[in-house]
């Protein structure tokens, strides 16, 4: 749809240039917020029309096409100002030594400082500079970020080092494709990797992850190489685990440089994971809650996710591991929810592996409420965070799904799995909607 699709980024910034002006300390931005808000209601408004003809079946008018397309192009140069605005208030904070109001600009705003490497340099630089800031939750993020790119840097230094040396055997035209070829891959958590030995391309790959995580490597359109490994080449990782892939041999009789496309999927879990269907879960609460969303639910239940269970529970209210396993995934930096889709990436979330490699997910948790870190070994009615209403939410509950990996035709993709709860009334394996279930479990806190 028009609007759905061309607007997204948009109105994914939009939300943060809303936060930013809720500051009220960048010289100008609110005037230029103003501005921007009035072009991209009105260009959002020919998207919707246009978007309802479709829906309609209705012609589309080419004019109306046209106005629409340089509507979104005209909000450009206003973006920009909006963006070099922000950024120019930082460098001044950083330069200042302001380092509340540097905190409260990337709390809000690291979305639009991320893809400039530049300005990531120097916040890298001034949060290594104010050790006293290294313990809020946008810090520590930002520190993440930091060793991937690292990691990825280290990657590229050392292909760029082993290929210097391979340059002055082959074509220059020649090494510049095989470079290109090996550029290390940076996928989320995932990382791979590819090296040159005697003309052959070696492939390696890395989870980041404190989780086994499910990966597919596709390799296609081989031209010059051949491999005796069945493509695309799936496996199971473990947690930080990293391993040798594949060997493309070189098969051109001049040993020349070939040419092959190469992505890597994955996702969190392990397609190995031998469920147990008999274990009895603990429902993740004290006393009393109601479920206002069960299997198979009216508003996003479906498809993967269809034995997912929403809880409905005020904000702060303690929740509690429904089994035993050990922390491998926190989340809790965010403090925004709604009902857009954009609004996914906000919620926070703490992820238990439990001993059969299924994952336990607790959802829309409270801003800085986990009480666990990853790495922690934790036991069934233990207190793992505090319910809040984080992410893409219609209001405070807890979102609770245990998964695993699941072969696709794109790789893999995660799966949820049914379970069964113990309650003060007996075992439910099937949690309905509207109906309130009362926990026999103990709190370890």
């Amino acid at each position: 749809m028009a609007y759905g699709e061309l607007a997204k980024q948009i109105e994914n910034e939009y939300a943060v240039f809303v936060d930013l002006e809720s500051l009220q300390s960048i010289k100008g931005f609110s005037d230029d917020l103003d501005a921007y808000t009035k072009a991209k209601e009105a260009s959002f408004c020919l998207g919707f029309e246009i978007d309802k003809a479709v829906a309609d079946n209705a012609d589309i008018s080419p004019s109306l096409q046209k106005q629409y397309l340089l509507s979104l192009r005209a909000l450009g140069p206003k973006r920009t100002k909006l963006r070099a605005d922000f950024l120019k208030a930082l460098r001044e904070r950083m330069e200042a030594n302001d380092e509340a109001a540097v905190l409260a600009y990337l709390d809000v705003a690291y979305a639009l400082v991320y893809p400039d490497k530049k300005m990531m340099a120097k916040v890298y630089a001034y949060i290594d500079a104010h050790a006293s800031i290294t313990q809020h939750s946008v810090i520590e993020q930002i520190k993440v970020d930091q060793d991937l790119d690292v990691r990825s840097e280290a990657f590229s230094q050392r292909m760029h080092e082993e290929y210097q040396a391979y340059q002055a055997v082959i074509k220059a035209a020649e090494a510049q494709r095989l470079r290109q070829m090996l550029l290390a891959q940076r996928k989320g958590g995932v990382i791979v990797s590819a090296s040159e030995d005697k003309g052959d391309i070696l492939f390696e790959i890395e989870n980041l992850f404190a989780m086994h995580v499910s990966a597919s490597l596709f390799i296609r359109h081989i031209q010059g190489y051949e491999t005796k490994e069945k493509l695309p080449l799936s496996l199971v990782l473990k947690p930080k685990e990293q391993r040798f892939l594949l060997r493309l041999k070189n098969s051109d009789v001049n040993g020349h440089v070939g040419s092959f496309d190469s992505h890597v999927t994955w996702v969190k879990g392990s397609v190995d994971a031998n469920e147990n269907r008999d274990f009895i879960y603990a429902l993740p609460f004290k006393e009393t809650q109601r479920c206002s969303q069960g299997y198979n639910g009216r508003t996003s239940h479906r498809g993967n996710a269809r034995y997912a269970v929403d809880f409905a529970m005020d904000i702060g209210t303690p929740v509690l591991a429904a089994r035993s396993g050990k922390v491998v995934e926190v989340i809790q930096k965010h403090n925004r929810h709604g009902m857009a889709l954009s609004m996914r990436e906000y919620a926070n979330y703490v992820i238990i592996e439990h001993d059969d490699h299924t994952l336990g997910r607790y959802f829309h948790l409270k801003q800085n409420s986990v009480k666990v870190k990853v790495g922690d070994e934790v036991k069934q009615g233990e207190v793992l965070a505090l319910s809040g209403d984080t992410g893409r939410t219609s209001g405070p509950h807890l979102h609770f799904v245990v998964t695993k990996a699941k072969q696709s035709h794109t790789g893999y993709e995660s799966v949820s799995i049914p379970v069964k709860f113990a309650c003060a009334r007996g075992l439910v394996d099937e949690p309905k909607e509207g109906e309130s279930y009362q926990s026999v479990a103990t709190s370890k806190d």
